[in-house]
């Protein structure tokens, strides 16, 4: 029998529940108060999986002995992205981002230092939470849950041209049918932001998950609308 673990990776994965979102797709500033942006783009994400094997071996007298082999593999899991993003205050920013068919998630982020207007140097931590979700993988089901703390730091040198360069944490938490488990995944986001109104995103992200002791990889582009 084929197991995949732990279930924290493999059951979102599994194309009816909901891969982590290790995109931004965002600049590091806040959007200005009450101005709107929509925004559609493409993410692949390479994940690390553990295949577990195991074979029973019955002898001539009857007894039977187990034997079990762990196989490291890779996922490349793509997504269509689509994000909305409302200015509350020049400071204060709401956001959602939807990666299709797999998951979706809402947060928040204040800056704390810079001025769009003026350029420069721009931080702004934020909090986001994906969508609870319920999965069932063989025989065991349970509910995912995520929880992102990025810290959106950027350089914005005109209104049409800006780099920007994330570090994050994301914690995962999944109740199942076989037991709690706690997953983390630390890195970064680095990426470009080009043009005012219309903006074209491209960015690479690099985590590590202790969870499997394996890096994560993805890229992403897109564009987004004001």
């Amino acid at each position: 029998m084929h197991r995949l673990l732990p279930l924290l990776v493999i059951a979102p994965c599994a194309f009816a529940t909901g891969c982590a979102n290790y995109a931004s797709l965002q600049e590091a500033e806040t959007m200005r108060a009450r101005a709107f942006e929509l925004g559609v783009g493409g993410t692949a994400t390479r994940y690390a999986l553990e295949l577990e094997t195991t074979q029973t071996v019955t002898d001539a007298t009857g007894a039977t002995t187990e034997t079990t082999e762990t196989e490291r593999e890779d996922l490349l899991v793509p997504a269509l992205t689509l994000w909305g993003r409302y200015g509350v205050t020049d400071r204060l920013e709401l956001h959602a981002i939807a990666w299709l068919p797999l998951g979706a998630s809402v947060g928040a982020k204040y800056m704390l230092v810079g001025d769009r207007d003026k350029g420069g140097f721009m931080f702004s931590p934020g909090l986001d939470l994906s969508a609870p979700i319920t999965f069932q993988i063989l025989d065991t089901s349970g509910t995912l849950f995520d929880a992102y703390v990025p810290l959106n730091m950027g350089y914005r040198f005109d209104e049409a041209a800006e780099v920007y360069f994330t570090p994050k944490y994301v914690l995962r938490m999944l109740a199942s049918s076989d037991a709690a488990r706690v997953g983390h995944a630390a890195g970064a986001t680095v990426g470009f932001a080009l043009g005012h109104k219309t903006q074209l995103l491209v960015e690479g992200s690099l985590l590590y998950d202790t969870l499997f002791d394996a890096p994560i990889v993805g890229g992403a582009i897109g564009v987004g609308f004001e």
